[in-house]
């Protein structure tokens, strides 16, 4: 069934018209194709900037505009922009501009102009945001070869949108506005407490949590005098296990922010050999790393099942009761680390940069006597469950409010007479 013959069977109120989103429309406009560049007159908008339904300007390439074309590609407050033109996922993309800086936009992007006395701006970056219209959207986009397109023309004449008066219009967007609200500042929240744990990390698994106090250093790092610093040898030994009797293992691929992750969830693919004989078997409790790639800080720690695998590229090693998992995890994980990886990262026959066991283990390692790695990692474990828990709240917003837009951009929930059921 087409969008179109779905919300016709959806019951839309008397009071709405459904529209092809063209009658809503004035006009349309490509952006410029001025080359971007470092340093130019005019900041320009591109595919990546529309972000979640809004035109994000806090980091824009810009470009030199010819005089008497630059009014013409300038943004004005309430425009919105399509991405005609990206992969399939992500084609399709509708943003709203709600700032007064002067600002361009690509020639990927097309500006929507709106006739004002029929929509809201903001109705109709919800709508074209909604499950519904982005469907809509995909289907009518042509693909290429990793290419997909979406043209004007078609999207103006194929794309339905349930219409209701403007004054309610404005009770939809004020409702669905306080969602955004709530998300926005549980997104905010988030990006604090995790500005706030990669400074107590340092602050822990380093010198600074001691002041004045006496220290010694290594290149890269300076702990207390009273913990040791020793070498990754000293304290983990490789593990080259392999899965020879070919057992159905999950197959496991390393993250630069996650670490160890299933790779057939992770990716929605098969991205692994189908013979898996020669992959190296990693149990619960021990850690792994992409030998080639260990410069991204694609490390992790496997807590998902008692075994799984991974490529024969990786780098599998446990530790000893010397140091704590958790401990020495959290410090890998740090930029500190990340920048070690990629100065000790030696150049191989392919150019692929490499950093095998016998290199690896001679790194030093920062060693606190095992009750302060303990309460050190109790309290960075500690601070990582309130992310967790508020990033759980972010998703149960978003969640909510997907479903809220469903509801009240089809008129199965009325502002007005379904208030109590709405809220």
């Amino acid at each position: 069934m087409s969008s179109l013959n779905l919300l016709k069977s959806a019951t839309i109120p008397s009071s709405w018209r459904l529209l092809p989103v063209g009658k809503v429309l004035l006009d349309s406009q490509y952006g410029t194709n001025e080359p971007t560049f470092e340093g130019g007159d005019t900041k320009v908008i591109g595919m990546k900037d529309i972000q979640n339904g809004k035109i994000i300007t806090d980091d824009l390439t810009s470009s030199s505009l010819p005089k008497d074309e630059r009014e013409k590609y300038l943004l004005h407050r309430g425009d919105l922009l399509i991405n005609r033109t990206n992969s399939y996922d992500l084609v399709g993309k509708v943003g709203i501009f709600e700032s007064d800086e002067e600002v361009a936009f690509a020639s990927y992007l097309v500006r929507l102009i709106i006739d004002r006395t029929q929509i809201r701006p903001e109705y109709l970056n919800y709508w074209l945001n909604s499950f519904i219209a982005q469907t809509t959207i995909k289907r009518i986009a042509t693909r290429a070869i990793g290419q997909a397109n979406v043209n004007p023309t078609e999207f103006k004449k194929h794309c339905p949108i349930p219409l209701p008066p403007l004054s309610e219009q404005k009770d939809i967007i004020d409702l669905l506005s306080t969602w955004d609200q709530a998300i926005e500042k549980t997104e905010e929240l988030i990006s604090e407490k995790e500005n706030h744990l990669r400074s107590l990390s340092v602050s822990l698994l380093y010198r600074k949590r001691y002041a004045n106090v006496d220290t010694h250093f290594t290149k890269w790092f300076s702990v207390p005098r009273h913990w040791e610093i020793t070498k990754i040898g000293q304290i983990a030994k490789e593990i080259t296990l392999k899965n020879t009797t070919g057992e159905s293992l999950p197959v496991l691929s390393c993250t630069k922010y996650d670490g160890l992750v299933d790779s057939l969830k992770y990716f929605d693919k098969q991205i692994y050999s189908e013979d898996t004989s020669t992959y190296k078997v990693v149990k619960k409790g021990q850690f792994a790393y992409a030998t080639n790639h260990i410069e991204e800080g694609s490390i992790g720690y496997q807590d998902l099942y008692p075994k799984g695998l991974v490529s024969p590229m990786y780098t599998v090693f446990e530790t000893n009761n010397e140091i704590i998992d958790g401990f020495l995890y959290k410090v890998l994980k740090t930029e500190t680390y990340r920048h070690i990886f990629e100065i000790n990262t030696s150049a191989s026959v392919d150019r692929r940069g490499s950093l095998r066991w016998n290199q690896f283990s001679l790194l030093p390692i920062p060693l606190p006597p095992l009750k302060e790695q303990e309460e050190i990692n109790d309290s960075l474990d500690l601070a990582s469950k309130e992310i967790t828990l508020l990033k759980q709240i972010l998703e149960a917003y978003r969640k909510q409010k997907r479903g809220l837009m469903q509801k009240l951009l089809t008129g199965q929930w009325r502002v007005k007479t379904d208030l109590e059921e709405v809220v």
